[in-house]
């Protein structure tokens, strides 16, 4: 895949999947020398291969629930000047945390701490499309997944796609490697916190203002270490270090690296938008399976009733392939209410226009005095 060697694409897999681990450990996990794991980790990161991102767990931080819109847009007005006005006007909510878009359509995926502010959001946005004569025949449809009754499967944990096509590709890759199998899936629903847990208010946050800066800022400058983001900020490297380990420890914060899949042969992203039969709604046990839950899904979430899926595949037989297994798993178990609804876009031609920005939410919401 566009070039990369057998030791980079090992590196690549170990460094998605145990992004928490220090990278002396993934080394030695996947029998690779020290200084060829760090040559092979400065070229994914610095040819923009991989983007290292902090997660703020946000069922735990007062957050009600997560939104995702997918929208269709008038054709007449250029992609490049919607984007614009998107970027000036309608992406400026901090709730927004992704959003891409390609010729004549978008999705978009928002946090929000109660269903108030996510409305009044959309609300808002509706007006900015309407008057800047972006819309469609249809509305944007927007479907919403309070923590407390949906589970975030899989938010942008790639490891098991990256894991099949880099063995299929190369199927000697992984032998002497001692990667485990079940590891590529520890990242999934970094969001599905037990129901004690979920904090319902954010007066109820167990965490100091202090801590909550300190947050900000290893979400919004991920990259850096302690000791380079400690010149930075006004705490110290020890500071930061034993904060940033208090968030991991006590699941307020997730560490994930999200491969740039355009970079790597994959051409379609296709959202998949499923009414599950009245009768016979979705348990966690059968959301989790594998035949829905497939390698191709890099975010999925669902209710009992419905579910909101992206898959990711190279070209459009992988595509076909794995849109009849999904659709087969629903039909045999007779989960399927109507058709799903099914959106391709072109990879080579979307365009992200926010790419998992979660610091302003963070100051926003707890209205901290950072830059």
């Amino acid at each position: 895949m566009k070039g990369l060697s057998r030791t980079e694409k090992l590196a690549f897999i170990g460094l998605v999947a145990y992004s928490d681990d220090k990278d002396r450990d993934i080394a030695e996990r996947l029998s690779i020398p020290n200084s060829t794991f760090a040559s092979a980790k400065a070229r994914l990161t610095g040819s923009g291969f991989i983007q290292e991102t902090f997660v703020p767990v946000f069922p735990k931080l007062g957050m009600e629930l997560l939104a995702t819109v997918y929208s269709d847009f008038n054709p007449s007005i250029r992609v490049e000047e919607r984007v614009e006005h998107s970027r000036r006007s309608v992406e400026v909510y901090p709730e927004i945390l992704m959003s891409l878009g390609e010729s004549h359509r978008g999705f978009s995926i928002s946090i929000a701490r109660n269903v108030t502010r996510i409305m009044r959001i959309s609300h808002e946005r509706l007006g900015l499309l309407a008057k800047l004569n972006l819309l469609e025949i249809e509305l944007p449809k927007e479907v919403l997944f309070p923590f407390e009754i949906s589970w975030v499967l899989r938010y942008f944990n790639m490891a098991p796609l990256l894991y099949r096509d880099f063995s299929s590709d190369d199927p000697g890759l992984m032998e002497n490697s001692g990667l485990r199998e079940e590891d590529l899936y520890r990242k999934d629903g970094i969001f599905l916190v037990e129901p004690r847990d979920l904090v319902k208010s954010l007066r109820d946050v167990e965490i100091s203002e202090k801590q909550l800066e300190i947050m900000y800022y290893i979400v919004k400058y991920p990259h850096l270490s302690s000791s380079k983001l400690s010149s930075r900020v006004p705490y110290s490297r020890h500071t930061i270090s034993r904060v940033k380990e208090n968030l991991i420890e006590n699941g307020y914060l997730c560490s994930l690296r999200i491969p740039d899949l355009s970079k790597l042969d994959y051409t379609i992203l296709a959202l998949f938008n499923v009414n599950i039969e009245p009768g016979n709604p979705l348990d966690l046990e059968m959301a989790r399976d594998r035949h829905l839950l497939s390698d191709d899904s890099i975010f999925m979430v669902s209710r009992p009733r419905e579910l909101i899926m992206l898959g990711a595949y190279k070209d459009y037989v992988q595509y076909n392939r794995g849109r009849s297994e999904f659709n087969q798993y629903l039909k045999m178990n007779d989960l399927q209410r109507g058709l799903p609804i099914l959106r391709m876009h072109s990879l080579p031609e979307t365009i992200w226009i926010k790419r998992f920005e979660y610091h302003p939410l963070i100051r926003e919401t707890f209205g901290l005095n950072v830059d």
